[in-house]
């Protein structure tokens, strides 16, 4: 265990961390090369995916690190993000913090969809299922006013990556607020909310619970309070300590990964 010190503060610091992070997507990358039967091929697989995780797992690594206060939450999610690596799975988008995480993810819901619908009204109606002429339909309504300026990449934005490549993946909300839910009077913020927009029936809560916030009587049973009121809901909660995320974050960051491939993975259940 005594790489552990060493780790942690990789994981805390920006600056520690980015080496480390580096050397985690260049690995995951060659991986995924070497199952390639064609690698000089520009269309396959491995081409779209160094792409991806360049692009995405990085920006999921900002938004950690711009909105992550808690050093033990930092440690954690970024471990976790270095395990979706290692894995190769590209299935892991982070969010900033929402203020009513309810109705970000239901307009999210709604956006996606009436967009589909309309681009299949648009394919039913004209037949340009390639949809070749369909910027020009969009500026169309752009110039009557029914759309705004912007809208056709908005559209393009949830038809090609939206669709494709985060409808069904997890995502991870961080201080996830349910401001209609209510502890003694105080209403609820989560610390991570991990949902998917394509699936309502995965909602996991897990909380981090600091030793110098938790350690009370009277913060253990408003803990266990919201932890009624959010099954009630429908959310599934799990709690980890500081001390075990400090101790070994790599173990925690696993047990998280399997339990949310066994809650939620139809084909492990």
């Amino acid at each position: 265990m005594s790489h552990i010190p060493d780790l942690r503060n990789r994981l805390e610091s920006r600056e520690l961390f980015e080496p480390l992070f580096n050397d985690f997507i260049k690995r995951s990358i060659n991986e995924q090369r070497k199952e390639e039967h064609d690698p000089g091929n520009p269309y396959n697989f491995s081409s779209f995916y160094e792409s991806f995780i360049e692009n995405y797992a990085r920006v999921n690594t900002d938004i950690v690190f711009e909105y992550c206060e808690s050093p033990i939450e930092r440690i954690f999610i970024n471990s976790l993000t270095l395990l979706f690596l290692k894995n190769r799975n590209t299935e892991l988008q982070i969010t900033p913090p929402l203020e009513n995480v309810e109705d970000a993810i239901s307009n999210f819901r709604i956006n996606h969809l009436d967009i589909l619908r309309v681009i299949e009204r648009y394919k039913k109606g004209t037949g340009d299922n390639d949809l070749i002429d369909f910027e020009q339909f969009i500026q169309g309504k752009i110039d009557s006013g029914r759309y705004k300026e912007g809208d056709y990449e908005i559209f393009e934005y949830h038809r090609l990556v939206v669709d494709n490549f985060i409808w069904n993946s997890y995502h991870l909300s961080l201080q996830a607020g349910f401001p209609d839910y209510k502890v003694d009077g105080k209403s609820i913020r989560a610390d991570i909310l991990i949902w998917c927009p394509g699936n309502d029936k995965i909602k996991l809560i897990v909380e981090c619970d600091g030793y110098q916030y938790h350690s009370s009587k009277e913060s253990f049973e408003r803990d266990r309070k919201r932890d009624r009121l959010l099954k009630s809901k429908g959310y599934d909660v799990v709690r980890f300590s500081g001390s075990e995320i400090y101790r070994d974050p790599v173990k925690v960051s696993d047990d998280l990964y399997d339990l949310i491939e066994n809650l939620y993975n139809p084909v492990n259940n």
